[in-house]
């Protein structure tokens, strides 16, 4: 096993932890929180704050050429300040996310797909009254229709990292500018598994509750 594989493997299996673990404290904790408010402000504690349209393109590379993909995610976002108070005399926002997505397939062939649901963490800081920068990691389970030398289709995990700007267009709207690098493997339930990389740019077009 090639140095760089072990190292991908590695990252992999730290992202899994690392997600698991963010949304095992949201469930546990969220209960416990919400429990502590009245009734009429049970919604407020842990509710939807973001909702985010995206759309970009991702290429990457494999034993077939070059993997090239549509990106389409809606991003949504639920601020932990509600939930955990040591947050609240922070200037940057820190979400839970959930990203429901398909992703049609463009290379090397036309007629496969990706699609899943994504969860991590994402986390936003005001650089101006106009424009925020943030960065962000997910990871999930979902279905590819893609067939490799390097890959085995089926059930897989979606593992990413990515940074990008929101440039807000009112109180509540932004336009967003981001980078994320993807990276997709089996974790070992299926062979082959060497797991494909993509390097992906998108727009996305957000509402804050």
């Amino acid at each position: 096993m090639s140095l760089k594989l072990k190292l991908t493997m590695l990252l992999e299996w730290k992202l899994y932890i690392f997600v698991l673990a963010a949304v095992v404290m949201v469930m546990i904790s969220s209960p416990l929180a919400l429990a502590e408010e009245t009734e009429s402000g049970l919604q407020s504690k842990f509710s939807l704050t973001e909702s985010t349209m995206i759309a970009g393109f991702g290429k990457g590379g494999f034993t077939e050429g070059s993997y090239e993909h549509i990106v389409l995610i809606w991003h949504l976002g639920f601020d932990l300040k509600r939930v955990f108070s040591r947050l609240e005399d922070n200037r940057g926002i820190l979400t839970f996310t959930m990203e429901p997505k398909i992703n049609p397939v463009i290379s090397p062939a036309e007629k496969d797909v990706e699609f899943g649901i994504s969860f991590g963490l994402k986390y936003r800081y005001p650089l101006t009254q106009k424009l925020s920068g943030y960065v962000l990691g997910s990871m999930g389970p979902h279905y590819i229709t893609v067939k490799s030398t390097d890959q085995a289709n089926g059930f897989i995990f979606f593992n990413t990292v990515g940074a990008g700007f929101s440039f807000f267009l009112t109180e509540k709207t932004a336009l967003s500018l981001e980078y994320r690098f993807r990276h997709i493997s089996n974790a070992d339930t299926q062979e082959p598994n060497v797991g494909i990389e993509s390097h992906i740019g998108a727009i996305g077009y957000s509402v804050f509750f």
